[in-house]
């Protein structure tokens, strides 16, 4: 058996954190590819290393010195190497690196040296071989992943090094340029490593015991989703749901590995198992999988006498919005009449424009905008096998005297999204888990 164990940035924050990664790495033979983030927040008052370079990039640019950011940055990663008396010079990379802070410096290359230098104490640590992100992850020049590439590298290095400590978060372009990832990207270096070597699970260690079925900060203790499908996870995630990068998902989806996410500070704990398909065949309990939302949404709804009856009227309204780049959430449809729903935060500065061109390109007059929106998702694999969901849902609301301006679903009927005023937010997803998970 083979696994890929990625941990992410709270799980090496301190040299505490890094005994706990040796205990779970050296409790199972089968964890022999290791991908680190950069040290996450050692306690609340604490500071990303990913954040503190950012810092770093934006003070040159400023002509502000960097120093005592980086005075930070050294602390931390000299204090780990004392406490776990390792041997690596990693004030020699330190010294280095601090040469190089000049306003030129390419910021993915400085962003990046919180996972090299994380990786270089950890292999240490572990007594693996450490390879570099940019010699073993390979991107082509429009973004997308070298496969052929990365799997020649890993075969050729793995031949005399059977153990490898790989930093996540970047990797290189064909020219040889370091090349980071959006935040959180330290997941997807797992998600790709683990589609190299076919592993048979791709292990994610963080601080949480998996993935709730509700925020915490809503819904008093809600329950750990024991496991859920890539396709449920996908849609909670953009949703708002962020133990996990979205696109962690992709690069293991079609092999059928399955991502566990587990807790590094409670390695005895379930955690979440993330699969392509579950046979749900025999459960008679389950009904919904989670509940995420995200806020401060605006509907645009055009009406149009006999717009059943015209060609093109939704595609012109579109051809607007693609105009000015924005993208749309949803597109409820009714007989004279559809609706656009979009982030806000893009949309206000341009809003009068926008409403101007659909008004002209739609020939009509009536539009109507509606803003401080949230919009709430309801993700279920059960809905399609169990009658009844959406009509449950509904009743609750209506109880609680929640008005309802949006409802969506598609036909896989994986969820079902809610429109309803940002003040009703936290409102109707504590409304929603009770109906459902509510003992």
């Amino acid at each position: 058996m083979i696994k890929i164990v990625k941990f992410g940035g709270s799980s090496v924050a301190s040299a505490t954190q890094f005994q706990k990664v040796k205990g779970i790495v050296q409790a199972d033979e089968s964890r022999r590819f290791v991908v680190v983030s950069a040290s996450g927040k050692a306690n609340k008052d604490d500071n990303k290393i990913t954040d503190l370079l950012y810092l770093c990039h934006a003070h040159l640019k400023y002509n502000i010195s960097p120093e005592p950011i980086f005075n930070m940055i050294e602390q931390r990663f000299l204090e780990i190497k004392k406490e776990l008396q390792l041997q690596y010079d990693i004030q020699k990379d330190l010294d280095a690196l601090r040469k190089e802070l000049v306003k030129t410096i390419d910021v993915d290359y400085l962003v990046s040296r919180g996972e090299y230098l994380t990786g270089l104490l950890m292999a240490e640590y572990l007594d693996y071989h450490f390879v570099d992100a940019k010699d073993i992850v390979f991107f082509n020049y429009d973004g997308s992943i070298d496969y052929p590439k990365i799997k020649q590298a890993f075969e050729e290095l793995v031949v005399e090094y059977p153990k490898l400590v790989i930093p996540g978060f970047y990797g290189s372009l064909p020219d040889g340029t370091i090349r980071i990832m959006s935040r959180g990207g330290g997941d997807v270096s797992g998600s790709i490593m683990a589609n190299v070597v076919d592993a048979d699970v791709y292990e994610n260690w963080t601080d949480v015991s998996g993935i709730l079925k509700a925020d915490p900060r809503i819904v008093k203790n809600p329950k750990q989703i024991e496991i859920i499908t890539y396709a449920e996870l996908r849609e909670l995630s953009y949703m708002g749901a962020s133990v996990l990068h979205e696109e962690a998902i992709f690069p293991v989806k079609h092999k059928n590995i399955p991502i566990h996410i587990l807790n590094t500070n409670d390695p005895e704990s379930k955690g979440t198992i993330i699969v392509n398909q579950v046979d749900d065949s025999k459960d008679t309990t389950s009904t919904i999988t989670g509940i995420a939302g995200k806020k401060d949404f605006s509907i645009i709804t055009i009406k149009k006498s006999h717009m059943s009856t015209e060609v093109g009227t939704i595609r012109r309204a579109l051809d607007v919005i693609d105009k000015y780049g924005l993208s749309v959430e949803h597109l409820p449809t009714g007989i004279d009449s559809f609706s656009i729903v979009l982030e806000s935060a893009p949309l206000k500065p341009i809003l009068y424009d926008v409403l101007v061109q659909i008004k002209e390109k739609c020939k009509t007059s009536d539009i109507h905008v509606m803003d401080n929106v949230a919009l709430i998702a309801t993700v279920s694999r059960f809905m399609k096998s169990k009658t009844g969901m959406s009509g449950r849902l509904f009743t609750t609301l209506g109880k609680k005297g929640i008005n309802i301006s949006m409802i969506s679903q598609t036909s896989d009927e994986m969820n079902i999204i809610v429109g309803v005023h940002n003040d009703d937010y936290g409102r109707t997803i504590d409304a929603i888990y009770e109906e459902f998970e509510g003992e």
